[in-house]
């Protein structure tokens, strides 16, 4: 995904080793970088389609009535992605892909389970690793991950496949989207909605583009700023699979999985609503 960088800030203070390169925070604001957008919703629009951003926030997302079983279906397509340990500097050498889950988005997921369950909603946490053996097939693996879910559990309603994005300057410069809430650093989240641009089948995908566009009011009236402008994109990601399906970047390579852990506890609290309010 293209950087959503306002700034060019200047690495946090403190030395950088030898042989090492920076890593700078920084927040992302939809209000104050340009981007086009209605009713305090911001988007990045990359497909050349044309998209009445009006009209979206006066549909009103349908998710069917909850049933008995899973409402929600946590899956990863790039399971290896991984996060930082917080320092103002990283080793270019080092892989930001891990395949312990403890040190992956799989944990992130974990956390949003425990969250959603925490609200009175089932989960459903797939954790297959989909970006192996291949990494560039990783989207056909998930989404028969996602068809076996759906096939034997009517009652889901909402596929989030959770990611962390990267965000690295042509100096390699690391950027990690952070806000404060409360007084804890929190990780800033980006929805990412895809299209028909790139020649597969959709034709729900303003479905989807419509249910972002409300949980994205929904997560900044909850927390103002937590929220990077929409990536609309013109590959498919999958979500044509279900009208709530969704993905969602969590942090960058560069933020921590506190800070990853900290946004999606306000993630479940907004998809709790979410659900309730979509029917």
């Amino acid at each position: 995904l293209p950087s959503l960088i306002l700034t060019q800030p200047s690495p946090d203070d403190g030395p950088i080793p030898d042989g090492m390169l920076p890593v700078s925070a920084i927040t992302i604001s939809g209000s104050s970088g340009g981007y086009e957008g209605a009713g305090g919703v911001y988007y990045q629009n990359l497909t050349g389609l044309s998209i009445d951003y009006d009209a979206l926030l006066k549909q009103t997302p349908s998710l069917g009535q909850p049933a008995d079983g899973p409402q929600v279906l946590i899956l990863h397509t790039h399971t290896s992605e991984a996060y930082s340990d917080g320092a103002s500097y990283y080793d270019p050498n080092i892989s930001t892909y891990d395949q312990n889950d403890a040190r992956n988005v799989v944990a992130v997921g974990d956390t949003l389970a425990a969250a959603l369950e925490r609200q009175g909603i089932a989960v459903l946490h797939d954790t297959t690793h989909c970006d192996t053996p291949s990494f560039n097939q990783a989207y056909n693996k998930s989404r028969t991950v996602a068809e076996e879910a759906l096939a034997a559990n009517p009652s889901i309603r909402v596929i989030v496949d959770l990611h962390r994005d990267s965000m690295i300057s042509s100096q390699g410069v690391k950027y990690r989207p952070l806000l404060t809430v409360d007084g804890t650093p929190t990780a800033q989240l980006m929805l990412v909605v895809g299209s028909p641009k790139n020649g597969l089948e959709h034709p729900g995908w303003k479905d989807n583009l419509a249910l972002a566009a409300r949980l994205y009011q929904i997560l900044e009236q909850q927390t103002p700023g937590l929220m990077r402008p929409i990536h609309i994109s013109a590959n498919r990601y999958n979500q044509h699979l279900l009208p709530g399906a969704m993905l969602v970047e969590v942090g960058t390579c560069a933020n921590t999985q506190a800070q990853a852990d900290a946004a999606v506890e306000l993630l479940a609290a907004g998809l709790a609503r979410l659900l309730q309010e979509a029917v």
